[in-house]
């Protein structure tokens, strides 16, 4: 961001992405007519929701508020988000012990932009807020991949989605006039850029629709709780951010509050699902001999 508009970054890391994956994959996709005429408001919303919203307000909160509350907000929210669009529109059950972790997770974020955080400057809150509204636009791109993938691939859904998305990013990103910034743009902040559509956007976006193919929307997300010890470790680290005592205490509630919203029986019954399709494997190829 310090040498490449945001916009900018979006229309370039999710175009590389879809451009990588289609290249390597795109033969066994069905045609855009058929996904198109079958699914296009589907994948509209996919494109919107995944790539085109989801960076759009991560990259605005960045802007304002320090990466740490990126780090910490926006992952250990999307998981409640995602439970109570699952609840709302997937029938599924919300227990006393969601509801707990729901309360958890809701105090531990207060703290992150509380006393120490960001109530006292209003950038800062504007940009947590930004990252709460990408725990939601992520939430509701994790239900869509679920409904989506049910007549996809983890792949195709994931290339078309891409691929729409940054179509609306390219259009939003002429606002920047970003020309002029790219000629300028140092190797780092290119490297970067190649570093966002492999990492963060081609594998991190397979590996989390493969396993909402695999296990569901909310069990997966479940697992995006590793997100802020990494983050704001990395924060410090690299960025040289200071992590106060309430905003650890803070990250360490809403760690906590995910665990016990849907922690151990998420885990244990994802772990019995993908451990029944592991050991099918065998016995039906075995039958097929």
């Amino acid at each position: 961001m310090r040498g490449i508009p945001p916009i900018t970054i979006g229309f370039l890391r999710f175009g590389l992405a879809a451009a990588i994956l289609t290249l390597v994959r795109g033969r066994s996709f069905p045609g855009w007519r058929k996904v198109l005429r079958q699914d296009g408001w589907l994948f509209l919303a996919l494109g919107i929701f995944g790539a085109f919203l989801n960076h759009l307000s991560f990259f605005f909160g960045l802007r304002l508020a320090p990466a740490s509350h990126g780090a910490i907000i926006a992952p250990t929210t999307s998981p409640i988000w995602t439970m109570l669009l699952e609840a709302r529109l997937g029938g599924e059950r919300i227990t006393r012990d969601q509801i707990l972790g729901l309360l958890l997770c809701m105090v531990g974020v207060v703290l992150v932009v509380g006393p120490g955080g960001s109530m006292g400057a209003w950038p800062i809150f504007l940009g947590d807020v930004s990252f709460v509204l990408t725990g939601m636009v992520w939430a509701v791109y994790s239900y869509l991949s679920k409904v989506a993938m049910r007549r996809m691939t983890a792949e195709a859904t994931l290339a078309y989605g891409m691929t729409i998305g940054c179509v609306f990013l390219g259009l939003a990103a002429t606002i920047e006039r970003p020309w002029v910034a790219l000629s300028a743009a140092s190797l780092s902040a290119w490297l970067s850029v190649l570093y966002l559509s492999v990492g963060p956007t081609l594998l991190a976006y397979f590996w989390w629709n493969l396993g909402i193919r695999k296990v569901g929307a909310w069990q997966t997300a479940v697992f995006s709780n590793l997100m802020p010890v990494s983050g704001v470790m990395l924060s410090w680290l690299i960025l040289g951010e200071r992590l106060g005592l309430l905003q650890m205490l803070g990250g360490g509630l809403a760690v906590v509050g995910v665990w016990v919203c849907q922690g151990p029986p998420a885990l244990q019954a994802a772990w019995r699902r993908a451990g029944v399709r592991l050991a099918k494997a065998p016995s039906i190829e075995r039958d097929n001999k």
